[in-house]
């Protein structure tokens, strides 16, 4: 009877490691999915915020002189404007 106790003893102890182990690494999935997930969301914040920040910003207007190029790109079509 006291064999037949330890044995059972013995396979329920295996089986609760293995259960102990399976929650353990549930435990570390779930924690690294949320772990993931809040990252996430505070890149997603911080690059909406900095895309608002930018659009606010004036933005500084350049003119440049076309001229010397339409002169070059006349001259390499053959076909010469006469002003």
């Amino acid at each position: 009877m006291s064999l037949t106790k330890a044995d059972s003893y013995k396979n329920n102890r295996e089986k609760r490691k293995k259960e102990e182990k399976k929650k353990k690494l549930l435990f570390r999935l779930k924690t690294a999915l949320a772990a993931v997930i809040i990252v996430l969301i505070v890149v997603w914040i911080g690059f909406s915020g900095y895309q608002k920040i930018e659009e606010s910003r004036p933005r500084a207007s350049v003119t440049a002189d076309y001229s010397a190029f339409e002169e070059y790109l006349n001259g390499l079509s053959g076909t010469e404007e006469t002003e």
